[in-house]
């Protein structure tokens, strides 16, 4: 019996690291599948304009991401419940035969008691005893033997009942695993779907090459432009806090440190800088996606959402410059000790340079083009002069 027990230890011990890793693995689905539906809503909207832009294709390309990762998030989950299925075949198999081995013994037991059932055998066993301890200690094992036979019933009513509860689990996720498989069945249904409309799009944007081509000139003159502003405005603000440091102004020097650390500890967990939407274009170098042999470099990162959307610090600070630009709208700046954060494509902005505003705070709304009825946030954070990815540092909730 100790085999079994030991078996059950098991069990239980494999299906909480199981149930453990399941819980992650349906949070990430259930996210993922929420944003993807956010996608969908931001893209729907913009077709509605019946204009095909670039914009258009960053969604339908985040959203073939999204639905590759749900693809990859299913395949775990099967995976997992593979693992569960094996352990619960084993442990119906342990069980049976510890059933069928229980009964054969118990079975011995009961023919054994049929040939001793009259009273009166057990009394001539005792009287038959050689002294009166001998017959003390045949008295004592009748006894023990009648509960033995109680509690081996006890034991095999316990391990049919586990094997039935065995058995439901193992049909319970042989279940699982098909509506899985179904489901990752249709995943990919509507995968391929994604991958003929960017087809489509992408040999559709080619014919407005020419078209596209001088506003992705435009566009990265512009950006160059901008981004030296930028790098300019940092530098003169790290050039005034040291200035401010020499004057030994320990209570400046002191608040920006503590600002800075504060928000050094919140890695991970900054908030969300938009009302709602997906991050369309990710930080660092990436292949354009109609020239594929032209790379291109992103200094932060690019989230679109729906039209009216506003524009929120993502920390304390103080606003440090607020710039216009032709084909941006406006920038703003924010320091937060050592930190920077920078907010473009910006209107109807809420506050002055100089001001000092707060975490979540709204600082402006998010442009919203005309031609392709796209509103396109772009967030940099930089530590004094080097550039940082901000989707390591915020959190969507």
């Amino acid at each position: 019996m100790k085999a079994f027990f030991s078996i059950i230890v098991l069990f239980i011990f494999t299906f909480n690291a199981v149930s453990q890793n399941r819980n992650e693995l349906e949070k990430k689905k259930a996210n993922t599948l929420k944003e993807i539906a956010e996608t969908e809503s931001i893209l729907n909207s913009v077709k509605q304009n019946k204009s095909e832009s670039m914009e258009m294709l960053g969604l339908l390309d985040k959203k073939i991401v999204l639905r590759n990762n749900l693809i990859s998030n299913l395949s775990s989950e099967i995976t997992d419940v593979d693992k569960k299925i094996v352990e619960l075949e084993k442990i119906t198999e342990s069980l049976g035969s510890d059933i069928k081995n229980i009964k054969s013994e118990y079975a011995k037991m009961i023919y054994l008691a049929y040939l001793n059932r009259q009273p009166y055998n057990q009394f001539m066993f005792i009287l038959s005893s050689s002294d009166i301890n001998q017959a003390y200690k045949r008295v004592l094992y009748l006894k023990q033997y009648s509960e033995y036979h109680h509690k081996q019933i006890v034991v095999i009513n316990g391990v049919q009942n586990s094997l039935a509860t065995q058995i439901k689990e193992l049909e319970s996720k042989r279940k699982e695993k098909y509506i899985l498989k179904t489901s990752q069945e249709k995943e990919n249904r509507n995968l391929k779907t994604e991958m003929d409309e960017k087809t489509k799009l992408v040999n559709s944007l080619k014919q407005k090459e020419n078209v596209l081509t001088k506003k992705f000139k435009e566009q990265n003159r512009i950006a160059e432009k901008l981004q030296k502003e930028i790098e300019n405005i940092i530098k003169a603000e790290l050039k005034a806090k040291a200035h401010a440091a020499e004057k030994n102004s320990k209570h400046v020097v002191q608040k920006e440190i503590v600002l800075s650390n504060n928000f050094r500890e919140n890695k991970g967990k900054l908030p969300w800088p938009a009302d709602g939407g997906v991050i369309t274009r990710g930080f660092g170098e990436y292949q354009h996606p109609i020239y594929k042999d032209v790379k291109c470099q992103s200094l932060g990162i690019e989230i679109t959402t729906n039209s009216g959307s506003n524009v929120h610090a993502i920390f304390d600070g103080e606003v440090a410059s607020i710039l216009y630009n032709l084909g941006t709208n406006y920038m703003i700046l924010i320091t937060h000790g050592n930190f920077f954060t920078v907010y473009q494509n910006v209107v109807d902005v809420k506050v002055k340079k100089g001001d000092k505003v707060k975490i979540n705070q709204v600082i402006g709304k998010i442009f919203t083009d005309v031609s392709s009825k796209t509103s396109v946030l772009r967030v940099q954070i930089w530590e004094e002069k080097k550039n940082l990815d901000p989707e390591v540092w915020i959190h969507r909730n």
